[in-house]
C-alpha cells in the first residue's frame, strides 16, 4: 500500500508560495477597489449582508472557486470545506453530511438530517436529494452551528445554503466542456439576461458522466460512478417597478452506481484466542469458502480478483448497486418593495422526487441462496426498493430596510412532506415457509412518513450604542407527524394489496397525529473594535422533529416516535479586514451539545452479510473546537488562502452503546459468557443488556464520536500573469488539503481508525482578458497519494478456511474509493459571448 503523505512545513510553504484558491469566504463577483480582496456577500440572515459584518461562523465557496476546482457534486464541496465531513452509506440515499463532526446516519425515511440543505430559499425535503449534480451555482454558504431559528427543523447542527446564478445585465451566453483521462465528461450551456424592461430569463442545461472507479469483471462495465442531466430556468417578470415575480422550474435525472465495495485484504486468523495470541496472515483463495459452504469456493466467488491487493479495483456483481432518481419541482417568488424600502415576499415551492435503489447483498455474481428445501444455491441475495418524496412549502417574509440602527426580518412558514418507501431484501417466495432468520433475512415492506410543519419566526439586530450591536431571534414551531407500515417476508409480492397472511403473518404498525411543539432562538452581542475589526459572542439552540424507526427491523415496541433532538451552542468569534482590505481573518471557538441525538447504528451477524440497522436515541453528544479562515492578497494577482478546523466530537452520555468484535474474548467451559463476565466474542467492556441476555452493550460515556478528523486543513493560492506578446492571461493554482486520523465506528473499535493523509491538486491554463474563453488543465492528487476514507466498508466477510461452518475464519476487508484516490488529469474549455 502506498503511504499517505503528511502535510509538512515544507509542503505548507510550497503551497503558499505556489498558487491555488481555497474554498472559504472567497471572492464574489462584486465591486471592489483595485488591489483589494473581493467583497463577499451572504444571505445567512435572510438579507444580503457583507460576510465580515455577520456575527456568525460562515464559510463561502464562490463561483470562481467552484469553477477552478471543478466542483460538480456536494461530495466535492465537502472535501474542500474543513468544517464538513461526509458519511458514505451503502447507496447515495444513505449518505450524510456532518457539520463540525455532527450529522445523522440513517437508512430509514423516518429520521431527518442534522444539516439542512437550502437551494434558493427553498429547503429540500430529505438531505440525500442534494447528492446530485450542482447546476449553475453562484456561491455555497456553509452556516455553522444551529440554524433552526431562521431555517427551521433539520438545521439542528447547521445548514448549507446554495445560491444559483442571478439574472443581471444584457443577454450573455456561456458553454463549458470538461474531460478527464479516466473518461469523465461534462457539458453545459446557459443563456441569461434582460429581455426588455419587464422580462428577463436564465436557462441552463447540463449533462455529466463518470463511468466509475471500480471494474465489474462480470459484465465488463465500470461501477462506483455517477452522472446525470439537469435543466433549469429562471423567468422574471417586473409588472411594475416595485414588484418582481420569479418562476423557477427545474428537472434533474441522476444515475449513481456508488456503494460497490471491493475486497482488498484476505487474512486467516490463527493462534489461540484463549491465550490471546490471535494473529492475521494473508491467505490465498484456494481452500477458502464463503460461509464455509463447499458449494461456494472463493476461487469462484472472487474469480479473477487479487483479494490481497490494497489497491484492488476489480469486483464481481450480477445485480446493480446504486440509485437512479428523478427530481422535478418549481418555485414561485413574489417580492414587493414597499415605499419605505422594506420588502414583503411570498416564496412557494412544489417538488416530487422519485428513485429506485439497488444493492447486491452477497457481493458476488454466483448464486448464494438455496431455496425450496434444496442445498444447492440457485439465487442471489439482493435488495431493492423505491422512494417517492413529495414536498410543498410556503413562506411569507417581511424584511425591514437596510438603513437605521434597528433591522429585522419576520415570517410565517408552512410545509408538508410525504415520503413513501417500498423495500425488498433477500429471497422468500410464498407459500415457502421462511422468516427473518433465513440466511438472506428476507423482508418486503411498504411504509410512508408524513409531517406538517408550521412556524412563526423573527430576528432583529439593534445597534444600541455606537459600535455595539445586539441580535436576537426566535422561532415557534409546531409539527404534526406520523407513519404507516406494512411488512411481509414473501419477496415475490410486489404489490402492497397482494400481501396475504402466511406462516409468518403480515405485520402492520402505524402511529399518526403526533404533535410536537418547540421554541428555538439565538442571541448575539457584537462589538466593532475598529471599523475593520469586530468580535462577537453567540448562543443558539436547535431542534429536529420526532423520528420513526421504519426499517426492516421495526417492532411493535417502536410504534411510537423517538423523541425530538435538540441542541444548544456557544460561539466566540472575531472577524477582521486588515491592511486596506488585503487580508481578512475569521476565527471562531465553538461548543455545542446535542440531546436525544437520533442515530442509526448498523451491524452484521456472523455468517450473514446482511446489514442491519437500529435507531438509537443517544442522551448526550457534544462537539467543540476552533476554526480559522484566512484570505490574503499577498501581491498583485497573487491570492493566498487558508482554512483550519480543529474539531473534537464526543459521546457525553450513552450507557448502552454497541459493542465491537474481539476474537480474543472467548467463552470458557462452554458457557456463553467469558470468564470476566463480558459477552464472548465481543470487546471485554461489553456486558449483557440484561441478566442472561446474549445481547451485549458497553458504556460509551466520554468516548469519541466517530467520523471526523481532529484536524482538517486547506491551504492554497492562485496567481495570474500576463503572457508577453500575446493577448492572453495565464494562471496557475495549487491546493493542499490535509486531515488527521479518525475513528469510523461509533462503537470505538480501535481497529476502525483511518490513517491521516494529504492531497495536492495543481491547475493551470490561459484565458482571454475579457473571459470570452478559457482553457484550464488540472491534476488532481498530484503526487498520487493512496488513501482509504472508509475502513468499514461492508463486503463479503464470512469466509472460512475450509468447507464447514466451523472451519477457521478468514477476514475479508473491503473498501470504497473516493474520486481522487488515484491521480487523474482533466481539461476544461469555457466560452462566453
Amino acid at each position: 500500500m502506498k503511504k499517505p503523505i503528511l502535510l509538512t512545513p515544507m509542503a505548507s510553504a510550497l503551497a503558499l508560495a505556489l498558487l491555488s484558491m481555497n474554498v472559504h469566504a472567497q471572492q464574489e463577483e462584486s465591486s471592489s477597489k483595485p488591489g483589494t480582496l473581493e467583497t463577499v456577500v451572504v444571505t445567512a440572515n435572510k438579507r444580503v449582508e457583507k460576510l465580515e459584518s455577520v456575527p456568525m461562523a460562515i464559510s463561502v465557496m464562490s463561483e470562481q472557486e467552484i469553477q477552478r476546482t471543478n466542483i460538480r457534486e456536494i461530495e466535492d464541496v465537502v472535501a474542500m470545506m474543513p468544517s464538513l465531513t461526509l458519511n458514505s452509506g451503502t447507496t447515495a440515499a444513505n449518505n450524510a453530511i456532518f457539520m463540525r463532526g455532527i450529522g445523522t446516519v440513517s437508512v430509514g425515511i423516518g429520521v431527518e438530517s442534522d444539516v439542512a440543505v437550502i437551494i434558493d430559499d427553498i429547503p429540500i425535503a430529505t438531505q440525500f436529494q442534494a447528492f446530485k449534480d450542482l447546476a449553475d451555482v453562484s456561491r455555497i454558504e456553509v452556516l455553522k452551528g444551529p440554524q433552526s431559528t431562521l431555517f427551521g427543523k433539520s438545521a439542528v447542527a447547521g445548514a448549507v445554503n446554495i445560491v444559483t446564478k442571478p439574472i443581471s445585465g444584457p443577454m450573455v451566453y456561456r458553454a463549458s466542456t470538461y474531460l478527464t483521462n479516466d473518461n469523465e465528461w461534462r457539458v453545459n450551456a446557459s443563456a441569461g439576461g434582460q429581455l426588455d424592461e419587464h422580462f428577463a430569463m436564465r436557462l441552463y442545461a447540463g449533462k455529466s458522466r463518470l463511468p466509475g472507479t471500480f471494474h465489474n469483471l462480470t459484465d465488463g462495465k465500470d461501477v462506483n460512478g455517477s452522472g446525470g442531466k439537469t435543466f433549469m430556468a429562471k423567468l422574471q417578470w417586473n409588472p411594475i417597478d416595485t414588484v418582481q415575480v420569479d418562476l423557477t422550474p427545474r428537472y434533474n435525472f441522476q444515475e449513481n452506481s456508488r456503494g460497490v465495495t471491493a475486497v482488498n485484504g484476505f487474512n486467516l486468523r490463527t493462534g489461540s484466542a484463549a491465550a490471546g495470541n490471535v494473529v492475521s496472515t494473508p491467505i490465498g483463495l484456494n481452500g477458502v469458502y464463503l460461509n464455509g459452504n463447499p458449494l461456494l469456493p472463493a476461487t469462484s466467488v472472487l474469480a479473477g480478483i487479487n483479494a490481497n491487493d490494497p489497491n484492488n479495483r476489480n469486483v464481481r456483481r450480477d445485480f446493480p448497486t446504486g440509485l437512479i432518481s428523478s427530481d422535478r419541482g418549481v418555485g414561485l417568488k413574489v417580492s414587493w418593495t414597499l415605499p419605505n424600502d422594506a420588502q414583503l415576499m411570498s416564496i412557494t415551492s412544489w417538488s416530487k422526487y422519485l428513485a429506485n435503489d439497488f444493492r447486491d447483498q452477497d457481493f458476488t455474481d454466483v448464486p448464494t441462496i438455496a431455496v425450496a428445501g434444496s442445498t444447492i444455491p440457485t439465487v442471489g441475495n439482493n435488495q431493492f426498493g423505491t422512494y417517492d418524496i413529495r414536498s410543498k412549502t410556503q413562506e411569507f417574509r417581511y424584511v425591514s430596510p437596510d438603513t437605521g440602527n434597528f433591522k429585522y426580518v419576520a415570517g410565517l412558514w408552512l410545509a408538508h412532506n410525504e415520503i413513501y418507501r417500498h423495500f425488498i431484501r433477500g429471497y422468500c417466495v410464498a407459500p415457502t415457509v421462511c422468516n427473518a432468520n433465513s440466511p438472506s433475512s428476507p423482508t418486503n415492506y411498504y411504509t410512508d412518513i408524513y409531517n406538517t410543519n408550521k412556524a412563526v419566526f423573527g430576528q432583529a439586530s439593534w445597534e444600541f450604542m455606537p459600535t455595539w450591536t445586539l441580535t436576537g431571534g426566535l422561532r415557534v414551531n409546531e409539527e404534526i407527524s406520523g407513519y404507516h407500515y406494512k411488512r411481509n417476508y414473501f419477496t415475490n409480492q410486489l404489490d402492497e394489496a397482494s400481501f396475504t397472511p402466511g406462516p409468518v403473518g403480515v405485520d402492520q404498525f402505524q402511529s399518526t397525529g403526533n404533535t410536537d411543539h418547540a421554541t428555538t432562538g439565538k442571541i448575539s452581542l457584537q462589538k466593532q473594535i475598529t471599523p475593520e475589526w469586530m468580535v462577537y459572542s453567540q448562543v443558539s439552540t436547535g431542534y429536529k422533529g420526532e423520528a420513526y424507526d421504519v426499517t426492516s427491523g421495526l417492532k411493535a415496541s417502536a410504534a411510537f416516535p423517538v423523541r425530538p433532538e435538540t441542541s444548544q451552542s456557544f460561539e466566540l468569534g472575531t472577524k477582521a479586514n486588515l491592511f486596506n482590505s488585503r487580508l481578512s481573518v475569521a476565527a471562531t471557538y465553538f461548543k455545542s451539545d446535542f440531546f436525544n441525538y437520533q442515530q442509526n447504528v448498523t451491524y452484521v451477524l456472523p455468517n450473514d452479510p446482511t446489514i442491519y440497522s437500529q435507531l438509537n436515541s443517544i442522551p448526550n453528544i457534544a462537539t467543540h473546537g476552533f476554526e480559522l479562515d484566512v484570505n490574503a492578497l499577498a501581491a498583485k494577482d497573487l491570492t493566498i488562502n487558508g482554512a483550519l478546523a480543529f474539531t473534537l466530537p464526543t459521546i457525553e452520555k450513552w450507557a448502552n452503546g454497541p459493542c465491537f468484535a474481539d476474537s480474543t474474548n472467548v467463552a470458557v467451559g462452554g458457557t456463553k459468557l467469558a470468564a470476566n463476565g463480558s459477552i464472548a466474542g465481543q470487546n471485554t467492556a461489553c456486558f449483557p443488556i440484561s441478566p442472561g441476555s446474549t445481547t451485549g452493550v458497553q458504556n460509551l460515556n466520554n468516548t469519541v464520536f466517530p467520523g471526523t478528523s481532529k484536524i482538517r486543513l486547506n491551504i492554497g493560492a492562485n496567481y495570474e500573469f500576463g503572457i508577453p506578446k500575446m493577448p492572453l492571461k495565464g494562471f496557475v493554482n495549487v491546493n493542499v488539503r490535509y486531515q488527521s486520523k479518525y475513528n469510523t465506528n461509533i462503537n470505538n473499535d480501535p481497529n476502525s481508525v483511518n490513517d491521516p493523509y494529504s492531497i495536492t491538486d495543481l491547475g493551470f491554463g490561459v484565458r482571454d482578458p475579457q473571459d470570452k474563453y478559457k482553457v484550464s488543465f488540472r491534476v488532481n492528487n498530484l503526487f498520487d497519494r493512496f488513501y482509504i476514507p472508509n475502513a468499514n466498508a461492508s463486503g463479503p466477510s464470512s469466509f472460512r478456511a475450509g468447507p464447514t461452518a466451523t472451519s477457521p475464519q478468514v477476514s475479508a476487508s473491503s473498501w470504497v474509493p473516493p474520486r481522487d484516490v488515484f491521480r487523474y488529469f482533466s481539461v476544461k474549455l469555457d466560452v462566453k459571448f
